[in-house]
């Protein structure tokens, strides 16, 4: 009570006494701020005990948990030293609070191999595996006079091995605490009507509802887990820049020029309601200001229009045919599918950086596929996302032909 006031949630997770115990839901729920405000009352209630609060990359941790860890132990003025290089507080009353990654922190986990713990945190536990969570609990033996053991958890639901774990089933000393953003009453006026304006209807009920079945059956192409670490993710630019563009003519649909430096991804113009010329005028303006190498745009339908009044005003550009058949024929349907999965791939293996674009994250998670009858991965069409009440991911797509490889692995058909 001296760190924070809790919700009602909140003070239900916190008085749980089951060991292992998940604090998952929606978004906005104040899991960040629950977790790390049960690692403090452990801290404090135990004098000497030793925990080890993570998220399974150690940058998501810097920018999220690590800064409202710090700041809850700065306003109960509990620190007594801290050390950044090794990642640990000492509070006042001689307990040590380890922080960092769990799966890319190499001198954290050797560190963890031989220490003995008396609590552990994972915030967003469904980024990281099962045996990573086997790992930290093999760890929970911290010999202290009457010292009780937890394993806590913070998640957005999600259909892996936690569901499994914590809802599926009913292990012995295991508890789940669902939080809803409607029990936060610190978040930003709209943040729910936000939600519902940008997400599909499955993300709705996973993010405003807390329901961990929404995902059932439904293949996404890029897991949120990955859009999340990626949105986080620091990397360095290269100085090689890239140009990708989704084209729409009036209507509802937006215009989208994406850029790319390196592995850094940008929306660099957004137009609406707009003409084929005057969106031709922005990426000239984008190429020549960002000094872009290579400049990609989707031929089919209205892009064609695009591409070729580029071409009279003497610049290359690549086109990109989704619709043409993929080089891997045997494993994709055609050419989108190919160039989508190299940037799930780009995404999963930590090769990317995204903005913080809340558009542009509901685009992605909207994006699903199915494997057809031949075997092969098929992207869900526009006309067909549409018909189910969803926007047409322009930004998302932008974002993935800026990246698509001009190689013969990805296929374009090139011109000056």
């Amino acid at each position: 009570m001296i760190v924070y006031k809790a919700t009602k949630r909140q003070a239900l997770f916190h008085a749980a006494p089951e060991m292992f115990k998940l604090y998952g839901g929606a978004m906005g729920g104040g899991k960040t701020t629950a977790l790390c405000a049960e690692v403090i009352a452990l801290s404090e209630e135990y004098p000497g005990n030793r925990g080890y609060i993570c998220r399974h990359e150690l940058k998501s941790f810097e920018r999220t948990t690590g800064p409202r860890l710090f700041e809850m132990l700065s306003d109960a003025n509990l620190i007594a030293a801290h050390n950044g290089q090794k990642g640990v507080y000492t509070t006042k009353r001689g307990s040590e609070i380890w922080y960092g990654g769990l799966g890319d922190d190499k001198s954290a986990i050797e560190r963890l191999k031989s220490m003995e713990l008396g609590w552990f945190a994972i915030d967003e536990a469904s980024e990281t595996t099962e045996s990573h969570f086997f790992m930290l609990l093999s760890r929970l033996r911290l010999k202290r006079d009457n010292i009780r053991y937890f394993g806590l958890l913070a998640s957005n639901p999600d259909a892996g091995w936690l569901k499994h774990r914590f809802i599926d089933q009913k292990i012995d000393n295991h508890v789940f605490v669902a939080a809803l953003p409607t029990d936060n009453p610190h978040l930003p006026a709209g943040y729910v009507e936000q939600l519902r304006a940008n997400f599909p209807p499955e993300w709705q009920a996973r993010f405003i509802k807390g329901d961990w079945t929404a995902f059932e059956g439904i293949n996404v192409v890029f897991p949120f887990s990955a859009i999340q670490a990626a949105l986080l993710r620091d990397l360095a630019r290269t100085g090689v820049v890239e140009l990708g563009v989704d084209c729409a003519r009036y209507g509802d649909d937006e215009s989208v020029i994406a850029a790319h430096d390196g592995p850094v991804a940008e929306i660099a113009d957004v137009l609406t309601k707009s003409d084929l010329m005057t969106l031709t005028g922005h990426v000239v303006l984008q190429q020549r200001t960002r000094e872009a190498q290579n400049l990609k745009v989707d031929a089919d339908g209205l892009g064609s229009g695009v591409v070729d009044r580029l071409r009279e005003l003497g610049h290359s550009v690549s086109e990109i045919h989704g619709g043409s058949s993929a080089d891997d024929s045997e494993r994709f349907k055609n050419k989108k599918a190919e160039i989508y999965w190299s940037l799930r791939d780009r995404m999963l293996d930590g090769r990317l950086s995204l903005p913080d674009d809340m558009t542009l994250t509901a685009q992605f998670t909207s994006i699903t596929y199915k494997i057809n009858s031949q075997g092969q991965i098929e992207i869900t069409s526009k006309d067909e996302m549409k018909r189910k009440g969803l926007k047409s991911p322009d930004r998302a797509e932008a974002v993935i032909y800026a990246f698509a490889s001009s190689g013969a692995n990805i296929g374009f058909e090139a011109h000056a």
